[in-house]
């Protein structure tokens, strides 16, 4: 398996924050996810912002990192984070996915819609009121392997 802990990119598009998370994670990659996530929304401290979140592979969390994850999504809710659109990509098991992202999402006060392609999530947000940049969504993307 290419993803043995989780890996993920995060970019900044305007009033959201792109990332492609690959599983599966456990707490060492949500601390690190965490830790990277605060650096690039710094800018919108204070402010409103949105996640689309593109989940690729086995994107399932152990127990001890969704509890972890949970927190910070609160945590961040605290500080400006309005909504998250969810794209469950390239996955064999989707439907675990998303149950325990649906599960994970009702601890919090977020909306959370989910999708299939990243242009239906920011189309949603759009919709929401979140700008985007779509020269810093095609960055982040040119970096996806």
């Amino acid at each position: 398996m290419k993803y043995v802990h989780g890996e993920y990119l995060i970019t900044l598009c305007g009033e959201h924050l792109l990332t492609h998370a690959y599983g599966p994670w456990n707490r060492e990659c949500v601390s690190a996810f965490s830790r990277d996530y605060h650096l690039e929304v710094t800018p919108m401290i204070g402010k409103r912002w949105a996640d689309i979140v593109v989940l690729i592979g086995e994107s399932l969390l152990i127990p001890e990192a969704e509890s972890l994850l949970v927190s910070r999504i609160n945590a961040a809710a605290e500080f400006g984070l309005e909504a998250v659109a969810l794209v469950i990509g390239r996955s064999s098991v989707k439907t675990s996915t998303r149950t325990q992202l649906e599960r994970m999402y009702e601890k919090t006060p977020l909306p959370v819609s989910f999708f299939s392609t990243y242009k239906e999530a920011a189309a949603w947000l759009e919709s929401q009121g979140f700008s985007s940049s779509t020269e810093q969504a095609e960055a982040h993307f040119s970096r996806i392997a």
